[in-house]
């Protein structure tokens, strides 16, 4: 299995020879104001799919779908109870805001694009009340842009801050509470943090804390206890208590043994479980989540993936009763999602309700999010 580096360079060779065109999904049920969605951008092919969540859990891609947005999309980003999403895209080094109407079609944000020079731009993450957008961009050192979101979604250049080291595929999460941000570099095993101040200035929390082998996609229990970050190329993921001050400290045990190439880890809502996909282990690990937040495989973990994917993303419905798989780098061109029943221990099964073909080519990164 390649590593990161090689998987985007030869997923962005797929699409030049592609054509990078889009790829438009089946026709969907007759929208309405209670519709949700599930969103998934294709790295690729420079797009984002668009599905609709029926009341059973199963999924349809809205009319459209995948929508064009530009070459690299490598971050999705939404805040919560919001339709406004923020697609960042390396290949133009820009990010574009789009509002989801009721049909799921994605209508560009007046002044909701923003364009970001002097270094690959990789991923974006809005505080959880949605007034702060963070932009995350590699290079030696790091940098990180804030912009303030306007209540119609428009963005305003606020300041930069530079991260100190050498930053390759940054990925930038701010905790639930929205006081602290994490800047996690996969170049060099480091996870800086920072207090969130007003205006959005950022005040270091001193040196970064280390991760492991290419850390990536941090994932956050909802009272903002935890964090758990997934060391891609060490088939584990470390765990780390968030302090009163927002500094970290290993949880015990930590690091977790997965399969090969774990990414994104998905917290339920109540704290007690934990979900990670393993690209190369063609499964999804599941943990159960301690008091002290030491992780233990649930009963019959690892979860087989269909034959044929490679899981890179994972999200849970509402209601919790079912989970979203999404391909990584799928054996066939386009990317899936398969469903998954979850028990009542925690559990996963294959679900009747079938896998839906999202149009988009290779996906990487924190690219699948959920909207009401």
């Amino acid at each position: 299995m390649t590593n990161h580096r090689t998987k985007l360079a030869t997923a962005l060779a797929v699409v030049l020879l592609a054509g990078a065109g889009s790829v438009c999904g089946g026709a969907a049920a007759a929208p309405g104001q209670d519709s949700r969605f599930l969103l998934m951008g294709g790295t690729a092919s420079g797009d984002v799919a668009v599905l609709r969540i029926a009341g059973d859990g199963g999924l349809s891609a809205v009319a459209g779908s995948p929508f064009r947005a530009g070459l690299g999309v490598l971050s999705v980003a939404t805040a919560n109870g919001s339709r406004n999403v923020y697609v960042t895209q390396v290949g133009s080094q820009r990010v574009t805001g789009y509002h989801l109407g009721n049909d799921g079609t994605p209508r560009p944000i007046p002044g909701g694009e923003v364009a970001i020079s002097g270094g690959p731009v990789v991923t974006s993450i809005l505080t959880p009340d949605g007034s702060l957008l963070f932009v995350g961009a590699g290079g030696a050192p790091g940098r990180l842009s804030t912009f303030a979101v306007a209540a119609d979604g428009a963005l305003t250049f606020l300041r930069e801050t530079t991260v100190a080291g050498f930053a390759v595929f940054p990925m930038v999460t701010v905790d639930p509470d929205g006081r602290f941000l994490r800047f996690t570099s996969a170049a060099d095993s480091a996870i800086h943090s920072y207090a969130i101040g007003a205006g959005g200035e950022l005040t270091s929390l001193g040196d970064p804390v280390p991760g492991g082998r290419l850390p990536v996609n941090p994932g956050y229990t909802p009272d903002g206890r935890f964090v758990y970050v997934s060391n891609e190329q060490g088939s584990n993921v470390s765990g780390f208590a968030i302090g009163d001050d927002g500094r970290l400290t290993p949880t015990p045990g930590s690091p977790y043994a997965t399969g090969g190439m774990p990414h994104a880890a998905e917290v339920t809502a109540d704290g007690r479980r934990v979900y990670i996909p393993e690209v190369a282990g063609a499964a999804v690990a599941g943990f159960s989540i301690g008091d002290d937040g030491a992780l233990s495989p649930l009963p019959g973990s690892p979860y087989r993936a269909p034959d044929g994917s490679f899981p890179g993303l994972v999200k849970l419905a509402d209601d919790e009763r079912h989970l979203y798989v999404a391909d990584c780098l799928p054996a066939t061109l386009t990317t899936k999602v398969h469903t998954f029943d979850v028990a009542a221990d925690g559990s996963l099964s294959r679900s009747a309700l079938p896998s839906v073909d999202t149009g988009t080519i290779f996906g990487d990164g924190p690219i699948l999010v959920k909207t009401p």
